[in-house]
């Protein structure tokens, strides 16, 4: 067994007392000042490791290998309410756009705002789902320019408006057609 094998090991044997709130052990890159190798267990050649957000990970190993579990705190539902992203779209689209989009009445996404209501699954999938891409597409584009975006002929999308196709399939199938435009992929 290597020296960097048995370290690892004896690391995993440890207590957690050790670890920080992410349950990771110390960098290498943190007491060293440099990046370690590791071997590659199908070569056995050294592949250089690469510091990523203060962590050292080996090149190719996600950064998330080394957690065992994960807790979400108890309280999690109420962070992640509908709330925040229905402010947010009626905010930059107004309710009635955002009814519109949503296929409600032009009250709901105020009652919504206002808490007097919690959307139903499939509303709230949708508006997880129009928050996404739009996000994305801000990312990409001045604000003026997304709405263009979202009602114009797509090719990438085979000629359909990206919000019929929200609409009708989901984030899911309008995000290649965003990873599309930021690559600069013109068809």
């Amino acid at each position: 067994m290597t020296e960097p094998q048995q370290r690892n090991r004896g690391r995993q044997r440890g207590s957690d007392a050790g670890r920080g709130d992410s349950g990771q052990a110390g960098s290498e890159t943190a007491r060293s000042g440099r990046a370690k190798t590791a071997a590659s267990p199908a070569s056995g050649r050294a592949k250089k490791a690469t510091p990523v957000s203060g962590r050292v990970r080996a090149v190719g190993v996600p950064v998330s290998a080394g957690l065992r579990r994960i807790a979400v705190d108890p309280g999690a539902a109420a962070v992640f309410s509908s709330a925040g992203p229905v402010a947010r779209l009626v905010e930059v689209l107004g309710n009635n756009v955002l009814a519109a989009i949503l296929g409600v009445s032009r009250s709901q996404p105020s009652r919504w705002k206002q808490g007097s209501e919690q959307p139903g699954p499939e509303s709230r999938r949708r508006i997880s789902d129009l928050d996404h891409v739009l996000d994305r597409l801000l990312m990409e584009l001045y604000p003026d320019q997304v709405g263009v975006w979202l009602t114009s002929p797509n090719p990438h999308l085979g000629s359909a408006r990206p919000v019929d196709v929200l609409e009708l399939r989901g984030a899911a199938a309008v995000l290649p057609a965003v990873d599309a435009l930021a690559q600069g992929t013109f068809v």
